[in-house]
Order: structure tokens, then sequence, then C-alpha cells
């Protein structure tokens, strides 16, 4: 079973990247149900998968909002910084 830490900690990386992509592509906000509960799945990480489904399944029994999956293959690796040409300056360099 996935520690509660480490899934909390995924979950949270997943529901902002999720929520860049939404704010790029309106359509599939536009798409959700309204207050729907939203879960993850990530292609290879079943103890996460299968912790994230039984929570879904867990709240879908509790509440009458709609679940709604989203099944991912994984997260691009960071781009880096997005400074443009930053310049160090000592206090020699002033």
């Amino acid at each position: 079973m996935i520690d509660p830490q480490t899934f909390a900690d995924r979950q949270m990386e997943l529901t902002a990247e999720f929520a860049r992509y939404v704010l790029q592509h309106p359509e599939v906000d536009a798409a959700l149900p309204e207050d729907a509960y939203v879960y993850f799945e990530v292609e290879g990480e079943t103890e996460f998968n299968d912790y994230s489904r039984q929570l879904a399944e867990r709240h879908q029994r509790q509440e009458t909002r709609e679940t709604v999956c989203v099944r991912v293959k994984g997260l691009a690796p960071p781009q880096g910084s997005r400074l443009i040409e930053p310049r160090i300056l000592t206090d020699t360099s002033v």
C-alpha cells in the first residue's frame, strides 16, 4: 500500500498540473461535470491508482456528485527556469 504522504504529494502535483492543463484547454473545463470529484490514475503506478480509485469509490458512495477519472501516462520533466538572459552581478561588477 502506498504511503499516505507519498500519495498526497503526488495527488497535489497532479492536481496542479491538471489545473494548468485546464487553463490552457478551456474546452476540457466545459466538458467536466459541475462539482465533479476528479481523481487521477497514472500509467505504471499501480499502488497510487488503486488508492486513488478506492478514495473515489468511497467518495461516490457518500456523495451525489459525479466522479471523473483523469488517466495520464505521466508528467513531463520540468522545463527549467523561465528567466530570460539572467546576469549575475557581484559587488565588483556593478
